[in-house]
């Protein structure tokens, strides 16, 4: 499979998943345009895409929906979230831990804690090979440990440095709300998870959704190595993503 980070952070997130054979999208957070911008530059088409796939309702996951669906992309949403959304949309719907399988790919939906109306994040499997995708939530559950300790690719949240969170500009009352468990992930608690639950199947972990305000690269990268390489048996690289430019394409 190939993955690609096509966009992560606060302004937008899309993530790329293709076997070759099907090909989907997990969020739309950016425009249209520069989704296909994105893919053009993967060589691939947006007719090409057999579905988006939706988190949750925050703009910054759903931003270019409207206007792909107008391509006649498929999209895939549970109904809470369509509800909270409220988009021009006629969507297909799923239920959160039941099986879509388009084409040759397995999507599963997992729910995640994160404040909206029901999130999620998403395993996709093909031929035994499993990629998570989980970029909003507070805290890891018992599912997302699980498909930490099974997939060979990871995008992470790595949201911020606890202490330039809670020494920063921000008000209480938001601090309040990224720390919380229905906030976002930290970089200690990120490398937490990796350290007490990913595995040798674990090949690259790219970290994402990192706060322009609250964390920088260099140090989202270290204080997640360094506690993820306690993990004796973990062997895995690590890619930040950005919120500006695609990542790297990696094949697993």
């Amino acid at each position: 499979m190939e993955l690609c980070v096509l966009a992560s952070g606060s302004s937008g997130n899309s993530t790329y998943i293709s076997d070759s054979e099907t090909s989907i999208l997990i969020d739309a957070g950016i425009s249209c345009r520069r989704i296909t911008e994105s893919l053009s530059k993967l060589g691939k088409d947006l007719s090409e895409i057999n579905g988006v796939f939706v988190t949750h309702e925050h703009t910054d996951h759903i931003k270019g929906l409207e206007r792909l669906s107008k391509f006649n992309v498929p999209i895939y949403m549970n109904r809470m979230t369509y509800e909270a959304a409220d988009p021009d949309l006629n969507p297909d719907f799923f239920i959160n831990r039941q099986d879509i399988e388009i084409g040759s790919l397995k999507i599963t939906p997992v729910p995640v804690s994160h404040d909206a109306a029901n999130p999620c994040g998403f395993r996709v499997q093909n031929n035994g090979t499993s990629i998570g995708v989980f970029t909003d939530f507070g805290k890891p559950d018992t599912n997302i440990k699980k498909i930490a300790n099974e997939a060979k690719a990871l995008v992470l949240e790595s949201n911020h440095d606890i202490d330039m969170l809670l020494n920063g500009p921000y008000p209480y009352h938001l601090k309040q709300r990224i720390l919380s468990d229905k906030g976002h992930l930290s970089n200690i608690d990120a490398g937490l998870l990796l350290k007490d639950h990913a595995s040798e199947n674990l090949n690259i972990v790219f970290l994402a959704h990192l706060s322009r305000n609250n964390n920088e690269e260099e140090t989202a990268l270290n204080t997640v190595s360094a506690l993820a390489k306690q993990n004796k048996s973990l062997k895995a690289k690590y890619s930040i993503t950005k919120q500006d430019r695609i990542s790297e394409i990696i094949k697993i």
